[in-house]
């Protein structure tokens, strides 16, 4: 009776053992073993400031041996930070029925872009009685970021509140790609009346190229004194502008009523080059 016991034992045992093998081999040889592909036609692609997800995937084409065709699963996973100026690399992935992955890089060249640059809403010459707020007055704009003025950084090492005086204050600011830009500016403090002139401008900070002439006129709106008098025929300008060397220039509007009264506002103007300096 035991040996018989034993013996449907060892039977039990090996056709479980066989079951167990064979439903292994069965899952085994189901198993996809093979790994996507995706394939990219051209190290480097121009792209627009805001690119679509079509522009991002052009020439971009995933294939895997069990499940055929699959760039219309592949995924933009990220876009890096500037690796050099304008140009950024973007990581792509696609995955099989069998959660297999692969991925690629290629670059993009942003099209048409230009570095962030400053803006100004206001001249940076103070009368005394004034709240000087150098935050307020300058902001940034980016091509592909847009209004960036919320990250701009004011520094100064010898401004005093309060302090008649010429100070320079250094403005930074970083888009979102990494780019980082600053500037260096001259800030005024100065004895000024209450009821001084009015002097108005349509721009504030001016970015040129090396070369190019600059008429300050271009940028005058009015001048009035207090009792809201016209007082452009009594305006004249005075500036160090040299449009053959890069560099911050300031070119400064004066108006004078008739109780001698001046009035005073600045448009910078930054020369491309090292200008940031």
């Amino acid at each position: 009776m035991m040996r018989l016991f034993r013996l449907a034992i060892t039977l039990l045992f090996f056709a479980t053992t066989v079951v167990f093998c064979w439903t292994w081999f069965q899952a085994r040889i189901r198993t996809d073993h093979t790994r996507p592909s995706i394939t990219i036609e051209g190290d480097l692609i121009e792209v627009s400031l805001q690119p679509t997800k079509e522009e991002l995937l052009r020439g971009v084409t995933a294939f895997d041996q069990k499940d055929g065709d699959l760039t219309e699963h592949v995924i933009v996973e990220s876009i890096s930070k500037f690796t050099e100026p304008g140009i950024c690399k973007v990581y792509y992935a696609v995955c099989d029925a069998d959660d297999h992955v692969a991925s690629a890089t290629r670059r993009i060249r942003y099209k048409n872009y230009v570095t962030p640059e400053f803006t100004m809403n206001r001249s940076l010459c103070f009368s005394q009685m004034e709240t000087v707020n150098v935050a307020e007055v300058i902001g940034a704009a980016d091509v592909i970021d847009g209004d960036i003025s919320k990250n701009v950084i004011i520094t100064s090492t010898d401004f005093e509140y309060g302090t008649i005086g010429s100070y320079l204050v250094t403005a930074e600011v970083t888009n979102s790609k990494g780019e980082k830009i600053s500037l260096k500016v001259p800030l005024i403090v100065e004895e000024r009346n209450i009821n001084a002139p009015e002097i108005l401008l349509s721009s504030y900070l001016l970015y040129v190229n090396p070369g190019t002439p600059v008429d300050p006129m271009r940028y005058f709106v009015s001048a009035k004194d207090s009792y809201e008098k016209d007082l452009s025929e009594a305006l004249y300008v005075e500036s160090n502008y040299n449009a053959a060397v890069p560099g911050v220039y300031s070119m400064h509007y004066y108006a004078v009523d008739e109780l001698g009264r001046r009035g005073h506002t600045i448009l910078t103007v930054v020369v491309r080059g090292n200008a940031e300096g």
